[in-house]
């Protein structure tokens, strides 16, 4: 299982950056839209990470290209939005944009209940604790909190943001992967053995909010 983390540095403006001709994309990306368990975002979220790994090519061009127009060294600025300073400058998405481009399709993610609960358990310690990262506050790790719920194999990871307020900004922001040097939530996102995914987005006391998002090959919910 790979461990990763991320405080989030990239924050997209709360705008849906589509063109008006856009194709629609198709219904069945929106695999968790009859998941009672996940609120409207979370359902997003899964959404936003079907449309990545369906067509990698077209979510660059789509959702990925016209950001780069926001740049301006480090610094980049949004409509309505203050100027915020990433750690990178531009670098990550045009590397982003360029990955994405190259990368084949692969499965869509299925969502589950029991990755859904192990996210939540991240979540309410951390609404409770503070703190940051993948360990609460009495040591459970990822691995410990998805195995209370259910039996995983094959693979498992977990991604964390900090500071986004909707799906695709989420998504964007993992992508991109501003200020980590492995990229290893873009390599989750476009990992081709995950098959499920568990989400849960609340709010954070230093950071406003923030999405867990925990990925399996198989699961199995008890």
């Amino acid at each position: 299982m790979r461990i990763i983390f991320l405080i989030l540095t990239l924050t997209i403006a709360n705008k849906v950056f589509a063109q008006s001709d856009e194709k629609p994309w198709s219904a069945e990306l929106n695999s968790a839209k009859n998941a009672a368990y996940l609120d409207q975002l979370e359902q997003e979220v899964i959404h936003e990470l079907n449309k990545v790994r369906s067509n990698p090519k077209r979510y660059a061009e789509e959702y990925l290209e016209e950001l780069t127009a926001t740049f301006s060294g480090k610094l980049y600025t949004y409509p309505g939005q203050n100027t915020v300073k990433s750690n990178e400058g531009i670098a990550p998405l045009i590397e982003c944009i360029d990955v994405l481009k190259a990368t084949e399709p692969m499965p869509t993610l299925k969502p589950s209940e029991g990755l859904t609960k192990a996210t939540e358990d991240l979540l309410k310690d951390q609404q409770k604790y503070g703190g940051i990262g993948h360990i609460t506050h009495n040591g459970e790790t990822p691995q410990k909190r998805i195995e209370k719920y259910g039996e995983w194999d094959v693979c498992s990871a977990e991604d964390i943001t900090y500071g986004s307020f909707e799906a695709r900004q989420i998504v964007i922001a993992l992508l991109i992967d501003d200020g980590v040097p492995e990229r290893s939530h873009r390599k989750n996102i476009l990992n081709p053995c995950f098959r499920f995914a568990g989400v849960n987005y609340g709010s954070h006391p230093n950071y406003q909010s923030m999405c867990v998002i925990d990925y399996a090959g198989e699961f199995k919910t008890k």
